[in-house]
């Protein structure tokens, strides 16, 4: 055993495909929040100088990053489902070097989150990653008289003149509304269903513009020789607006100042750092202005960060003359946070309450914001088959809008909160990393043979039988989706298998292990249960779709060539001419679900492998012109120039349907409108049932394509079925990862769904295996059955229990299959295909 060991080991690491660089990388990070409180959208920044000094090939700008409930790295590696979140690099400088990675991220009272960064070649990361919506914005422009920025509760605006104060925009609706004010020739005073100017600044300084105090009052940044602007970034996670003001003249002084504005998606207000390195002891200053009648709220005494409010309603003229409300009926809530450790002292002049502050180490920050009541009562809401904006409903009231000033004060305090207390971030990865395998699979007992592997499989097997024989002889008859005694998914801890109505169209792959273990033994406890089994399926050849092949090719094929029994015989030819009835000239296409369907899916190219069987059975060829027909447009409309895979192509059959059936991806089975110019026999659109989406490679169905597409040249001998097979092939091998066992999409990686697909990999072991035999090509021949043997040896060591020290589940579970992701378990046809591949194996060793 030893040798045999060393001699693959030996041609394993000769393989020009084993050590291919993985595609996407990671680090781990650990997300705290420190308080008692919820922190929904807590904002995170991290360095992207740090993040390289720990990776130096971080891809900043093609990165996706994602979240756990975890609490450990080890926690982490047992979540089969991460949470996207939406990231932004931000350019500080302008030097269009990145500096910065952003995100927000949900954190419940003292809880502890794993974040994971991922990044890879824009071709990977851009098939995974979602199009965030824009939830920022900023411009500038003369229409608003400067700088605006905003998210979708609020948008503010700075008058980029002698005024130097801030003012509001109120937003009914959720919305960007800049570029609207912007608009020339709109007037943004007057009400619109989304928003309008809500606040007059007058000569106050707004909301929490910055100042100066001296001689006892606030000076605005007025008389400057030069003031100057940039707009940093904007995007799905943070606005970045910068005010540089070069020369200030100011008690005595000549100044120069930068401000910086950070607006975060989903918040009311925005961060204000203001620096300088020659204020030298100059008090700054920022407030609100007086309104009347309306009075200040303040912290309390001692209370740091201190704070400063105000709620009423707002007045059309500013200042604390103003008389006429905006709105009647509506109130305005306008608060300044001052950051811990400020410094700040409460004040107030004639027009404004204020904060006047030193600059500390030549900077100081605070946050201003502004929550209008009207938030969100004009919110859209699309209902159940709406097909534009006017059928949809209106909430009456925002979702979490504040109406109250002591939700007002409530509010500000949480922001307070964060600013005193944020969440604290800790790298956890010393080194980029791959996303692991599952935890259970990474220390092996030990190699095993193929032999001992059989072995642990019909352990299975006799378990299984033992078990569902009762079941299904109890069952008065089973059909499709009718009665009890078939099976698809196992548990990966337990060993049992639950319970399903029919035999689904799974049900050929249990018959199948059982006619193999027949051939094997000759012993007659499995002939007894494989025909008791098949009986079951027999005769409803004519009710089924597309997976005809998979149902009686490995249940009444072998049972006859095995037993001779003419009832066998003539349910596979049923089935076999069932198929030649689906198939559709027009298309040259068996349809996945009915005659006359729009749709092929790529696992009909197993299916073919009953229609292969009737024509050398009966000689007849129309069989095999079916099969061939079909494999070769699969070829051309199914497999990528790369060799990936798609797994449904919808056509118009020849009926101009403009509504398709999305069968797998539509939970309430509606039609799914779409315009279809299409001639007949052409194709309208692709789709995905399990892979992550159209334009990535779900691994199963590469498998299905690998082992269909070596059959078909097998069956056929037409060289472009051969190059089909080598070039689904090259691509498989190339992807797999470090284990050998592909994850459940070749392009997810672990990204969003952690899931491995042990039936994929022993599907494309078996494929890869028959490939090599039929190869004339010897090195292709010599990787391909190494690749197999490679996937084999992982799948029975790693995956097939037991696998490791005090495994207590039951023997011969081929755990970590992944029938549709998220879930996670034993299949049975992951069972049937590493039974049917190490059979083969063992035969060559022997």
């Amino acid at each position: 055993m030893k040798t045999k060991i060393s001699l693959f080991l030996i041609s394993l690491l000769c393989s020009p495909f084993l050590l291919a660089e993985p595609h996407l990388k990671s680090l781990k990070i650990a997300v705290t929040n420190p308080t008692g409180e919820n922190r929904s959208a807590e904002n995170i920044v991290l360095s992207v100088s740090e993040l390289r000094k720990i990776a130096p090939d971080f891809y900043a700008g093609s990165q996706i990053v994602t979240a756990t409930d975890a609490t450990t790295i080890a926690e982490d590696a047992l979540v089969l489902h991460a949470t996207e979140l939406p990231s932004q690099i931000d350019d500080l400088n302008g030097d269009f070097k990145p500096a910065e990675l952003a995100f927000q991220i949900d954190l419940k009272p003292h809880q502890t989150r794993i974040v994971t960064i991922t990044w890879g070649p824009p071709d990977r990361i851009f098939r995974l990653r979602g199009d965030y919506e824009p939830q920022t914005n900023a411009i500038f422009t003369k229409k608003i008289d400067g700088m605006g920025w905003e998210s979708k509760r609020d948008s503010f605006r700075l008058y980029f003149d002698k005024r130097n104060a801030i003012d509001l925009y109120g937003k009914p609706r959720p919305s960007l509304q800049l570029e609207r004010y912007a608009t020339p020739g709109y007037i943004y005073h007057n009400y619109s269903p989304d928003g309008r100017d809500i606040y007059l600044v007058a000569d106050a300084l707004g909301i929490g513009a910055p100042g100066a105090w001296v001689n006892g009052t606030a000076q605005h940044v007025s008389d400057v020789d030069n003031r100057s602007w940039r707009i940093i970034s904007t995007g799905p996670v943070r606005a970045i607006v910068e005010f540089d003001y070069q020369g200030w003249k100011i008690a005595g002084k000549s100044v120069n100042l930068r401000v910086r504005a950070t607006q975060w998606a989903g918040e009311r207000g925005f961060l204000q750092t203001a620096s300088s390195s020659d204020a030298g002891d100059l008090v700054l200053a920022t407030g609100l202005t007086q309104q009347q009648g309306i009075p200040e709220l303040r912290s309390g005494a001692g209370e740091d960060p201190a704070w400063l409010a105000m709620w009423g309603e707002q007045a059309v003229e500013g200042g604390n003359k103003a008389t006429s409300p905006i709105l009647k009926g509506t109130n305005l809530g306008l608060a300044i946070v001052m950051a811990p450790g400020s410094g700040a002292s409460q004040n107030q002049d004639a027009k404004d309450y204020l904060f006047t502050f030193p600059l500390k180490n030549g900077s100081a920050s605070w946050y201003s914001l502004a929550a209008w009541d009207q938030e969100g009562t004009n919110d859209p809401v699309a209902v159940p088959g709406a097909r534009e904006p006017r059928e949809y409903v209106a909430r009456v009231a925002g979702i979490d809008n504040i109406t109250s000033q002591d939700a007002l004060v409530a509010y500000v305090k949480d922001v307070a909160s964060r600013m005193k207390s944020p969440a604290t971030v800790k790298i956890l990865s010393t080194a980029s990393e791959l996303q692991s395998a599952p935890p259970d699979t990474l220390h092996p007992i030990g190699s095993r043979s193929y032999k001992q592997a059989i072995e642990l499989l019909q352990q299975e097997i006799d378990r299984t039988a033992g078990k569902w024989e009762p079941v299904l002889s109890a069952s008065q008859s089973t059909g499709t989706h009718a009665g009890a005694g078939f099976f698809t998914d196992g548990s990966n801890q337990t060993g049992e298998w639950q319970t399903q109505k029919g035999f689904f169209w799974t049900g050929g792959f249990w018959t199948a292990e059982l006619w193999k273990m027949y051939a094997r033994t000759h012993d007659e406890k499995y002939r007894r249960w494989a025909e008791l089994w098949t009986s079951r399926m027999v005769g409803s050849e004519s009710e089924q779709n597309h997976d005809t092949g998979f149902l009686y090719f490995y249940s009444s094929v072998p049972g006859f060539e095995l037993t001779h029994d003419p009832k066998l015989h003539e349910s596979a030819l049923r089935g076999a001419d069932h198929l030649v009835q689906m198939y559709n000239p027009v298309t040259q296409l068996i349809p996945a679900w009915k005659q006359n369907g729009d749709d092929t899916i790529i696992d009909t190219m197993m299916n073919l492998q009953l229609l292969w069987w009737a024509s050398r059975e009966t000689g007849d060829a129309k069989y095999r012109e079916v099969a061939l027909k079909h494999a070769l447009r699969s070829a051309d409309w199914l497999i990528r120039s790369d060799g990936s895979v798609i797994q449904s192509v919808h056509y118009n059959p020849g009926d101009n349907p403009q509504e398709f059936d999305l069968h797998g991806g539509n939970a309430n089975n509606e039609r799914f409108v779409f315009p279809n110019n299409a001639r007949p026999g052409e194709r309208v659109f692709y789709h995905t049932h399990q892979g992550y989406s159209w334009e990535t490679s779900w691994s199963r169905g590469t498998a299905w394509a690998l082992y269909g597409f070596t059959v078909a040249y097998r069956e056929s001998r037409d060289p472009r079925l051969l190059a089909t097979a080598q070039k689904v092939a090259d691509y498989v091998v190339a992807e797999l990862p470090e284990d050998g066992v592909p994850w459940y999409d070749f392009y997810d990686e672990g990204v969003i769904y952690r899931n491995r697909d042990s039936s994929a990999a022993a599907i494309a072991a078996d494929g890869l295996l028959q490939l090599a035999a039929l190869t004339s090509d010897s090195q292709k021949a010599r990787t391909y059955r190494t690749q197999a043997e490679r996937i084999t040896h992982s799948l029975i060591d790693r995956y097939l229990t037991p696998t490791y020290q005090g495994d207590n589940t039951p023997a011969g579970v081929l755990r970590h299959g992944s029938g549709t992701r998220p879930a996670d378990g034993m299949l049975i046809y992951g069972q049937y295909y590493l039974l049917e591949t190490l059979l083969a194996l063992d035969a060559v060793q022997h």
